[in-house]
């Protein structure tokens, strides 16, 4: 799991302190992700400050410059049909396409089967019977799951997906660190709220040391401080994870606030993380300007 080392950036001579004195024991530099779900209205849509800021969000993952792409699904909305991917969503976060790795929203499967999104995406998405893939960046192990659980079989111990995630985890064990996306979120403050299908999902995760869990679903920024299964918090095995959907189309407000809920932001933007061969440090940018929550961790 990862022990938190630094929180929320408060004082930027401390902070920046901290953050340097923790990245010298994170090991050797590894990769760089951008992260970031909810993204691109429908063709057309008319642009305001508080919707459809898709350019906005795109043109800031493209200052970062990052190595690789997660985007945690309602890619394309509303329906996510192909020709709304090619004429919204690829006009500005496609020309990132070459190094996205996504995982679907509950958006895409308004179009039968997700077929718009599994044509635009291609073999970066997964099977398209299944949408649940992984690959391996500068030595991390990264796991893309289909939270459309009624889509796909289900999500719960047993389902084709928990299987197939335990056994990708068991022939991968000898990587140190592992990250997991998904759309809807275990764990969020926002209008969606918890979700508990993926609690088999995320046990299994636990039962393997992964190190967190990125999602979206609701339109904002929130970092959980480490969670269990269950939703309790805290012990050895618990993993953080981020809600982050502040990608274009809309911004959400908080529904309901718990304990273990940190870094809110009511912004778009995107999570930059870098990745280290023992942890990572992360930060998330808002368009507006500036960055609201950043740390780092270590790998279990």
């Amino acid at each position: 799991m990862v022990r938190l080392a630094t929180t929320l950036a408060i004082c930027l001579v401390s902070a920046l302190s901290a953050s340097s004195a923790a990245a010298s024991s994170l090991g050797s530099y590894k990769t760089r992700v951008v992260a970031v779900g909810d993204i691109a209205c429908r063709p057309g849509a008319v642009v305001t400050a508080t919707t459809c800021q898709q350019a906005a969000t795109y043109s800031l993952a493209a200052r970062l410059k990052p190595n690789h792409v997660l985007v945690l699904g309602d890619i394309q909305y509303d329906g996510g049909a192909l020709a709304d991917f090619q004429a919204s969503y690829g006009l500005t976060w496609g020309k990132l396409k070459s190094k996205t790795f996504p995982v679907p929203g509950n958006h895409e499967y308004v179009t039968l089967g997700a077929a718009g999104y599994y044509d635009y995406f291609g073999s970066a998405a997964g099977s398209r019977t299944h949408g649940w893939h992984s690959a391996t960046y500068g030595g991390w192990r990264v796991i893309g799951l289909n939270s459309n659980c009624a889509s796909i079989g289900g999500c719960q111990t047993g389902s084709p997906q928990e299987k197939w995630l335990r056994s990708n985890l068991y022939n991968n064990r000898s990587k140190k660190c592992t990250l997991a996306l998904w759309h809807h979120p275990r764990f969020s403050s926002g209008p969606h709220g918890d979700n508990t299908e993926m609690a088999d999902l995320w046990q299994t995760l636990q039962d393997y040391d992964a190190e967190f869990v990125l999602a979206g679903h609701d339109h904002a920024y929130e970092r959980f401080l480490p969670m269990n299964s269950d939703g309790t918090s805290g012990g050895s095995d618990a993993m953080p994870s981020w809600v982050v959907g502040g990608g274009g189309k809309s911004i959400y407000p908080i529904a309901h606030s718990r304990p273990s809920s940190t870094g809110y932001s009511l912004s778009f933007g995107v999570l930059k993380l870098d990745l280290y061969s023992k942890g990572y440090k992360w930060r998330y940018y808002r368009t507006s300007g500036g960055s609201t929550d950043s740390g780092t961790a270590y790998c279990r």
